[in-house]
């Protein structure tokens, strides 16, 4: 019957998910939440729809959750995970992090360990616990017996939480406990705890003690042949006629289960309205008020059951949050997020200063702080850390939710016409907003293979090109995923998850039949000249070659038939506008296509004619005192952009004017300090840049 437990549960939750859609009558939303002060009230609401074509009674007896057991006299209830409103399964692995707990055997104690906050159980502060090797947790230490028994007690054993109580022992070959102290609460694990004498049948199960008194018990693997049917789950105070049993002796437990104790859950105080009738395609605002007397800061959640006459609807919920604050405190509170799929991070650290917490299943969390402006880092492990500078804590708890950034796989393959190249290089450029913002370099593998590991959730821009020694080097160039030569023009890779098929093709080195023609130039900057790769491609003829500048920045293609070239330096990050060169019989020639490489830019100095421009533009005197002239013949009325900027592209002044034909326009540098400086006309997607001295 165990094995189809969870099976059959998955099909009468899907029986429920479809009796819902047939059956529309529901709240909206679902869930509210609020924030309160200690000692305050506070309302929400959400409206009851009925989209049925019948009158739907309603009603909320009592203002009470769908409980599946308790309150004992103190106050504690419990519910389980098989039951609408109680605690999802979420199982926490702390093996590698917890710390191991020595010395347990068979029937006895080990202890006490501190906790890092009190916790309270049944009106008591506890701060230390024991270990007994018999299935509990226990605030004192006394051992507990192997007989189980029911609870209350009504005797001498109390002050205990009853995960599993029975003649349990420690088998050294698999059996391990560990415990971890998070800020507000303690997880105990108790790894494959059989029976005594010892066996293969196990049982596996954490109980996690929460800072405002929720105890929270999962069940991760209990074996088949494991006996459930002799044991007791329950919590017992230290009174010994007081205390709350879930089982004693009874089929219940399995695998993948938690069950949670709550106290004080029902701080839902009044309903309104507290029944009704909905006529069919009317709604009803719900108002619900929660009370925090006597409460202490944290997060705290009631079902609230609502009753209609729906006979295949017979009752809803609506789920409450009420997110208690300490007036005099701030704090943080929000959601912690993974950025590449949206899923809540259980787990996170979020820490500020000696002050951490860690997210709840949900990705929840809550830090409580002195009011003030605070760094908040976030990490988790698989994920990038973030730290929120600067943020300020006001009274109550502000809202901070964060995504994090995992870490990803890229990789793929690099091709030379169809076969795989045997070596070379691969290089990923980081980019953020159109700019390079990091380089990681790796050497492409057999078969082509690259592949960049630890990359977090960002776009990235891939280049391969074959190394010296390999057999396609010089006959492929440096290539973009994409199959492109120009980062400007690469396919970008928007990485949210791992992903292995970024295949690059490498554009293949063309050459046209050699001809009388030439174009030269050069290329420079305040740190590079040298090296930069230089691309001309034949527009009207289909082929491409590449250079590279020598030492001094100077560069030369020789041997071109006539036509019309584009020509671009190509260096990833500087966006550059590829120049048009026409070579003839006229023509065959054109020298000083020079370039200067700019903090985000290569700008194109004394460019040839264009179409805008029938000559021109030409500047004097340089160097300039107080006035520099442009001189220069328009083919086309337009209108002209003059820019002055320093070689760091900042610009300084700016003008535009509406101009034709042959112009002589002045340009006031009396302002300028003594140095270099650009001058760009822009006009029509068109751009010249010329350099020019003030003396």
């Amino acid at each position: 019957m165990k094995n189809l437990y969870l099976p059959l549960l998955l099909v009468v939750l899907l029986a429920s998910a479809s009796l819902n859609a047939q059956v529309p009558f529901y709240f909206d939303p679902q869930a509210v939440s609020a924030t309160v002060n200690i000692g305050q009230t506070a309302t929400v609401h959400s409206v009851l729809r009925n989209a049925t074509e019948q009158p739907v009674e309603f009603s909320f007896p009592g203002y009470v959750t769908k409980g599946q057991g308790g309150p004992d006299d103190y106050g504690y209830t419990w519910i389980d995970s098989d039951e609408e409103g109680g605690p999802n399964y979420e199982w926490n692995e702390i093996a590698e992090t917890g710390v191991p707990v020595e010395g347990l055997s068979d029937d006895n104690v080990v202890g006490p360990f501190e906790m890092a906050f009190n916790f309270p159980f049944y009106g008591q502060s506890k701060n230390h616990f024991w270990i007994n090797s018999n299935g509990c947790i226990s605030f004192n230490e006394a051992v507990m017996p192997f007989f189980n028994g029911p609870i209350p007690t009504n005797n001498d054993n109390n002050d205990f939480i009853a995960w599993f109580w029975d003649d349990l022992t420690m088998d050294p070959a698999i059996s391990r406990v560990y415990y971890k102290n998070y800020e507000d609460r303690t997880i105990v694990e108790f790894w494959r705890i059989p029976h005594f004498p010892g066996s293969e049948s196990t049982i596996s199960a954490q109980v996690v003690m929460m800072s405002n008194g929720t105890i929270v018990v999962r069940y991760k693997q209990i074996s088949e042949t494991f006996e459930t049917t002799n044991g007791t789950v329950g919590i017992q105070s230290s009174d010994a006629e007081m205390g709350l049993q879930v089982n004693y002796n009874a089929e219940y437990l399995h695998s993948q289960m938690a069950l949670r104790y709550d106290l004080n859950r029902n701080f839902i105080t009044a309903v309104s309205p507290a029944s009704g009738v909905l006529q069919p395609g009317q709604q009803e605002t719900i108002w619900v008020t929660y009370d925090a007397t006597g409460y202490t800061t944290g997060a705290y959640e009631q079902e609230l059951q609502c009753v209609t006459n729906l006979g295949e609807l017979p009752s809803l919920y609506l789920h409450n949050v009420m997110h208690v604050v300490n007036p005099n405190l701030g704090g943080f509170m929000g959601h912690v997020t993974d950025a590449g799929t949206g899923n809540p991070i259980a787990e996170a650290r979020v820490q500020v200063g000696d002050h951490q917490v860690f997210t709840n299943a949900s990705g929840f969390y809550e830090l409580p702080l002195e009011l003030g402006s605070y760094n908040v880092t976030f990490s988790r492990p698989g994920y990038q850390t973030r730290v929120i500078e600067d943020t300020t804590a006001v009274a109550g708890f502000s809202e901070l939710n964060v995504a994090l950034s995992g870490f990803y796989l890229l990789a793929g393959r690099v091709y030379a016409g169809e076969n795989p190249i045997e070596t070379g290089f691969a290089y990923n450029y980081k980019m953020h907003e159109g700019n390079v913002v990091d380089i990681f370099a790796e050497m492409v593998g057999q078969e082509g293979w690259y592949e960049f590991s630890g990359m977090s959730a960002a776009q990235y821009i891939v280049k391969a090109e074959p190394s010296p020694n390999s057999q396609y080097y010089g006959d492929y160039l440096p290539t973009y995923y994409g199959d492109v030569l120009h980062w400007e023009e690469a396919t970008v890779i928007n990485l949210t998850q791992g992903t292995d098929n970024k295949h690059i093709h490498l554009v293949p080195v063309s050459n046209a039949p050699l001809g009388p023609g030439s174009i030269s130039g050069s290329i420079n900057s305040g740190d590079r000249s040298a090296d930069v790769p230089i691309i001309l491609r034949a527009a009207d003829q289909g082929t491409v070659t590449m250079t590279t500048s020598a030492a001094n920045g100077t560069y030369a293609f020789n041997g071109l038939p006539y036509g019309t070239y584009e020509l671009f330096a190509e260096i990833p990050g500087k966006a550059t506008i590829p120049q048009t060169i026409v070579l003839s019989e006229a023509n065959p020639s054109v020298s000083g296509v020079d370039m200067l490489i700019m903090d985000g830019e290569i700008v194109f100095l004394g460019m040839p004619e264009t179409g805008l421009f029938a000559s021109g533009p030409a500047i004097f005197p340089n160097p300039a005192s107080d006035q520099l002239n442009v001189a220069f013949n328009l083919n086309k009325p337009t209108t002209l952009r003059f820019v002055v900027s320093d070689l760091s592209g900042r610009v300084l002044m700016a003008s535009e004017r509406q101009l034709f034909g042959q112009q002589n326009v002045e340009i006031n540098t009396h302002d300028l300090a003594k140095g270099v400086y650009l001058l760009s006309c822009e006009a029509q997607g068109e751009r010249v840049v010329q350099r020019f001295m003030k003396k």
